[in-house]
């Protein structure tokens, strides 16, 4: 009998070939099931169809109109769990179970479908910054020498978001904002995280910036018990992966996304080996692509919590004639396109503390004549006066055929 374990340490990629809508919400699991036939063919492919099938089966049951046959299997079934998506909606997927009975395959799965809701984004590149995620316990990295694999963590969220942003939209720093024994959002006064999104506004120019740190790769036994008296019990070394992702607007000085990300898998090395980050044999091990998956998984929920969030470029400088701003041609800016101000405010409240918010001016319209690689020129106009270097800009107007694309995870 074919069965497959739950939770194995193998990864699902399922890609859906519809349109992704920019829009984000509230997500429900649904249980979809099917059974195919092997009828004399390859077990591979049949698991596919079945796999295709119960998502299909899922989806029609949360109501929407996924087709088995919209639905395209990237790769080898390496994993219990995968990413799809349809129709503007970001899914997970978890494989519950795989039971092969008189050669009928049964395939269980559980899947994230999210409801939507109608955003709107105004074809501006989201710009993002990830910095360095730190060991909150360096001591756990002892086994297998893993001291630099905070860096590695960042590197890999860094490969994987510009998979996702074309051009130079995302950059990465060898600095960690946070002390990880102390550091929570919770404690963080809007003073704290004014002055935080000033600095990094101020020194890297980039609205959204990753962080976050790693908080266990400790390792344990697993006992497997023995299922007949002639098999003895057997052990495996595991190891966990937990990582906390933030995402902070720093032009809002907002933290718009917090979450924690927790798997684990076979630990394939000896305790006394040194593992080389930068081999291929680490993430090609079990536990290696369980991490890739992880990370995954949070650029999946970061990639979906921005695709409502405005993006803004800032003015840089300011002469009698123009008004410059850190957008240009490689963000898709022509000649021609026109942009609102936009000015930060700090509002009094009921309290002694002031809240800041960015708020559009309907009167002023600037619209770019010249462009570079990385800045442009908008003309100035009567009531340019107004217009400080820090401010913002958000276009009334891009060319369509110039607008920044960005691609699903």
């Amino acid at each position: 009998m074919y069965k497959s374990r739950l939770r194995k340490t193998l990864a699902v990629l399922v890609l859906l070939s519809s349109i992704i809508v920019t829009e984000q919400a509230f997500a429900q699991w649904v249980q979809g099931e099917s059974t195919v036939a092997l009828a004399g063919a390859e077990l591979s492919d049949i698991r596919t169809s079945a796999i295709q099938n119960a998502i299909a089966d899922a989806a029609f049951q949360s109501g929407s109109t996924i087709s088995a046959q919209d639905i395209m299997v990237d790769g080898l079934l390496l994993s219990s769990k995968a990413e799809i998506r349809s129709q503007g909606r970001i899914q997970r997927v978890e494989i519950i179970s795989e039971t092969l009975k008189d050669d009928l395959l049964t395939v269980v799965v559980n899947v994230n479908i999210t409801p939507l809701f109608n955003c709107t984004n105004n074809g501006l590149a989201h710009r993002i910054l990830v910095t360095e995620f730190s060991l909150t316990s360096p001591q756990q990295a002892a086994t297998g020498m893993l001291y630099s694999f905070g860096s590695h963590v960042s590197q890999r969220f860094t490969q994987q978001l510009n998979g996702l942003y074309s051009g130079n939209s995302v950059s990465q720093i060898p600095v960690s904002l946070i002390n990880v024994n102390t550091w929570l959002v919770s404690s963080l006064s809007d003073v704290d995280l004014t002055a935080m999104s000033t600095y990094l506004r101020s020194e890297y120019g980039q609205q959204f910036v990753v962080f976050g740190f790693v908080k266990d790769i400790s390792l344990f036994e697993q006992v497997s018990q023995a299922t007949s008296v002639f098999e003895s019990d057997s052990t495996a070394l595991r190891r966990n992966f937990t990582v906390q992702v933030y995402v902070l607007d720093t032009f809002k000085a907002k933290v718009i996304f917090n979450d924690s990300y927790h798997s684990e898998a076979d630990w394939p090395f000896s305790q006394h080996d040194s593992v080389d980050s930068n081999n291929s044999l680490l993430w090609r091990s079990d536990f290696g692509r369980m991490v890739l998956n992880t990370i995954h998984a949070a650029i999946t929920d970061i990639h979906a919590a921005l695709q409502c969030e405005t993006t803004y470029a800032q003015v840089i400088d300011i002469s009698p004639d123009y008004i410059a701003i850190d957008l240009g041609k490689n963000s898709g800016l022509i000649a021609g396109d026109k942009f609102s101000l936009v000015k930060q405010r700090a509002l009094p409240t009921l309290g002694l503390s002031r809240k800041s918010g960015l708020f559009s001016s309907k009167t002023l319209t600037l619209e770019v004549f010249e462009v570079a690689d990385e800045v442009s020129l908008l003309k100035a106009q009567p009531g340019s006066d107004s217009v400080h270097i820090g401010d913002f800009v958000t276009p009334l107007t891009l060319s369509v055929e110039q607008k920044v694309s960005e691609a699903q995870p």
